[in-house]
């Protein structure tokens, strides 16, 4: 056991900052209790109006779970304008951009993307976005998933299921036991990584039965790879999967991981 558990830190979402004194910030309780089963100690991380603090705030960090949330800004990735519903508080898209830059390209800590947590790992490694699975996807057979929540009707919004084709030897096969190359997940995103363009150094690992990417992880020969670093990205949710066990290993990964640095 380490002389302290592993301190994972996690990104916040915020509200109302453009009305203070009313702005606020916070995290789904699903995303510290599955953290913390896992072994580890979750860390929340401010989105502070400064990003430069965020070099102070790695202080003592052991891993790093970006977690998910509104639309990231559309000039990250090259997309076209969006409807501001749709896309997350401008200081929050600062914060944690700047904050995924450092941790990815200046450090060597564990990190799990988790949904919007994937997207932001691939669009801070100059990866691309599907910036709306419902208009812009071509599914190669048949029609795109519902991957979105709010495609589906009520009764099976948070009920929806459907299978991944995971590659084999990939790290989140051996993470959550997808030998057989397949694995069942939720869907709560309308957007996605754009096939070919994951992000420098990552490859993607999973895929939906129309083709949407659901992972990205080290490509062979990067220096993520190389190193041996533990970065993944997964396009659900599995903090919302409590009673699966290859899920929740995603985040007992994460913490193992961890624990060697701390």
């Amino acid at each position: 056991m380490p002389a302290r558990l592993p301190r994972i830190g996690l990104n916040l979402s915020v509200l109302g900052a453009n009305k203070p004194p009313l702005g606020s910030a916070s995290i789904g309780l699903a995303y510290l209790d599955a953290v913390s089963r896992a072994g580890g100690l979750p860390i929340l991380l401010p989105p502070l109006e400064d990003v430069t603090l965020g070099a102070a705030l790695l202080e003592g960090l052991d891993g790093i779970c970006f977690v998910g949330g509104p639309d990231y800004l559309p000039y990250h990735y090259g997309g076209r304008m969006q409807k501001a519903e749709e896309l997350m508080d401008e200081r929050r898209d600062r914060f944690d951009c700047a904050f995924a830059r450092r941790v990815l390209k200046m450090t060597t800590l564990p990190v799990l993307g988790v949904c919007g947590g994937c997207q932001l790992i691939a669009i801070t490694l100059n990866g691309a976005l599907i910036q709306d699975i419902r208009t812009e996807w071509q599914a190669p057979e048949g029609k795109p998933l519902p991957h979105a929540a709010a495609e589906r009707t009520p009764s099976h919004v948070d009920g929806y299921r459907h299978t991944l084709k995971v590659e084999r030897g990939s790290l989140l096969a051996k993470v959550t036991g997808a030998t057989d190359g397949v694995l069942e997940s939720n869907s709560y995103h309308h957007q996605a990584i754009k096939p070919g363009a994951p992000g420098d150094g990552l490859r993607v690992s999973a895929w939906a039965p129309d083709g949407i990417p659901e992972c990205i992880e080290p490509a062979a020969g990067s220096a993520f790879e190389q190193a041996g670093r533990f970065v993944l990205g997964v396009q659900w949710h599995p903090e919302r999967m409590v009673d699966d066990a290859p899920q929740q290993a995603l985040f007992r990964a994460l913490v193992e991981v961890a624990a060697k640095k701390a």
